[in-house]
Order: C-alpha cells, then sequence, then structure tokens
C-alpha cells in the first residue's frame, strides 16, 4: 500500500476510535502510522514482498504501542475523568417548595429524622408533612436513595 493510504487509513481508524471507544483501534491507528512512517522514509521493497513487511510492521507496532502506551494513556484518562461528587455527605439548610425540599439547585424528596431514636420515621413525617408550610426552612443530615434527611430546624 502507498503511503498516503496507510496514513489515511491509521488517521480513520484514531477517528473511528473517538465514537467506538473500543481503545484498541487507537493502537492499531498507531501501528499504521508507524508504518507509513517507515515506508515514506526507508520502504518495505528491501524486505521482499511489499505487503508482507507492511503486515508484519502494522503487527509488531500495534502490538508494542499496546503493551507500552496502554497504561499510561488508561491512567491518564482516569485522571482526567476523576471529579469530587459534592452530593456526598452532603448537609446544610434546605428549604420546602411545592412540597418537597430544595437543597443545592433541586428539589428532593425527603424522609424526616426523629434525633430521639437516630432513625427515619415515615409515620412521623407524614403527620409533619401537612405542617410544613412554603418557605420553611428545614435542616438537611445527607442524601441517601435520591432523598434528602431533613431535620426541622427550630
Amino acid at each position: 500500500m502507498s503511503v498516503i493510504t496507510l496514513l489515511c487509513c491509521s488517521i480513520a481508524l484514531i477517528i473511528a476510535e473517538i465514537f467506538f471507544l473500543s481503545f484498541f483501534l487507537l493502537f492499531i491507528g498507531i501501528g499504521l502510522l508507524i508504518t507509513a512512517g517507515i515506508e515514506y522514509f526507508i520502504g518495505f521493497s528491501t524486505f521482499g514482498n511489499i505487503y508482507v513487511g507492511q503486515s508484519l510492521s502494522v503487527c509488531i507496532c500495534s502490538l508494542l504501542s499496546l503493551i507500552l502506551l496502554k497504561k499510561p494513556i488508561k491512567l491518564w484518562f482516569e485522571n482526567s475523568q476523576h471529579y469530587n461528587d459534592f452530593l456526598q455527605n452532603a448537609s446544610g439548610i434546605g428549604e420546602i417548595q411545592d412540597g418537597m425540599v430544595y437543597f443545592k439547585g433541586a428539589l428532593w424528596a425527603y424522609k424526616l429524622h426523629d434525633s430521639k431514636t437516630h432513625d427515619t420515621d415515615i409515620k412521623l413525617a407524614d403527620s409533619i408533612t401537612s405542617a410544613l408550610k412554603e418557605g420553611d426552612k428545614v435542616k438537611v443530615l445527607e442524601i441517601k436513595d435520591n432523598k434528602v434527611i431533613i431535620q426541622l430546624s427550630h
């Protein structure tokens, strides 16, 4: 294959990696890219059959790039996608809006925390729900199972 064909195939595989996220097309693309460079500077005509030399070069370069680059690339992606979940261990003051608790920019369903038993009491929460008015402030203790655990602010 010509240098242009090898180069186009390598670029196509590297771009395809972006869409398919298979994490192996990248290394085959790198192997094709290196083979295109070898073909441009040295050429495979000195090795006998051009296609056999190019095929071996693609296989060897892809395998070597996989072995040498997979771990550093994975570490780079893991570090770049690390984020701090601001809702874990969240606590603060929320406000009753539309029968839910407005907290950290979102409306949450809630459970009431009983300070005596240190448990959430659904029956008590049902009786207090009618006593909570629009705009009342409540203390949010934590977020659990997609609900906020609240304690009435006194």
